[in-house]
């Protein structure tokens, strides 16, 4: 799976999880979602002659940034390698660097450029970001989460809620519930209508047994237009434990409409944990 950029992340961030099963956090880059590389431009760059060899690093890292979330790694390194040759010490080249070689599964590589970029930029939260995704994904939560605080900390982060929910993710994977459940709470603290904050706080509140709020939590994540099936599981699964026959068979229906092949589909008639 696409290790996303940060903006991306927070739009497209999987829910993933089954009903009161601890999170298995995934992509984001949970994720995205943030300052990232934008990408390509149609504007003309500015005359070789006249920008700088940093000006350039950063153009042609914009354009290893798009190839990237198209999923042409070979170009996107191509572009990459370019900026370093302009800049070797321009951060945010190694930065997505490293998302490419995480997704091209060489992690010694990805680990080299996160490295890199965080020696170079050491007040970067997106690479901060990045690097505790990353981390978060190889098992090591403990040290993924400080780096979720890295980020967060820094007052001039544009979206700190991003951060926060990849943070209650990876607090989750390792059954950190107290701390899961403090993180998601400040992500919708500055985003009320955070979704992935929702689903998160609805996935504790189920686990705990507290239906009725896990139920409220929800209904916020099924406005949405696209609620994935783990997401319309869990919905079942909340008005089963509560008795409501007539909503649980909505949260079927979706299910067998929108996912008819889906494992959580397939899983309609088990039990619920």
């Amino acid at each position: 799976m696409r290790y996303r950029l940060l903006t991306i992340a927070a739009v497209s961030l999987s829910l993933l999880a089954a009903c009161g099963n601890p999170l298995v956090v995934g992509p984001l880059v949970a994720a995205p979602s943030t300052t990232p590389p934008e990408r390509p431009t149609r504007e003309a760059p500015p005359p070789q002659q006249m920008a700088s060899a940093a000006e350039r690093a950063r153009l042609h890292t914009d354009l290893g940034s798009g190839y990237y979330e198209r999923g042409q790694m070979d170009v996107a390194i191509g572009e990459l390698n370019t900026a370093v040759k302009l800049d070797p010490n321009y951060a945010p080249a190694y930065n997505i660097f490293g998302l490419i070689y995480a997704v091209l599964g060489e992690d010694s590589k990805a680990e080299q450029n996160f490295e890199r970029a965080l020696q170079l930029a050491p007040n970067n939260p997106d690479i901060h970001h990045n690097w505790g995704w990353y981390l978060c994904q190889h098992k090591r939560e403990r040290e993924a989460l400080a780096q979720f605080e890295a980020a967060i900390s820094d007052p001039l982060y544009r979206t700190p809620e991003i951060a926060l929910v990849n943070a209650g993710r990876c607090a989750q994977a390792i059954g950190d519930n107290a701390a899961a459940e403090g993180y998601f709470r400040r992500a919708l603290s500055g985003q009320p209508n955070n979704v992935l904050a929702s689903y998160g706080l609805a996935q504790l509140a189920y686990k705990q047994g507290r239906y009725d709020e896990s139920r409220a939590l929800m209904r916020r994540v099924i406005q949405t237009n696209n609620a994935p099936p783990e997401a319309l599981r869990l919905g079942m699964c909340v008005e089963r434990k509560l008795g409501d026959r007539q909503s649980e068979a909505s949260y079927i229906s979706q299910l067998r409409n929108r996912y008819p092949d889906a494992p959580e589909t397939r899983a309609i008639a088990e039990a619920c944990e």
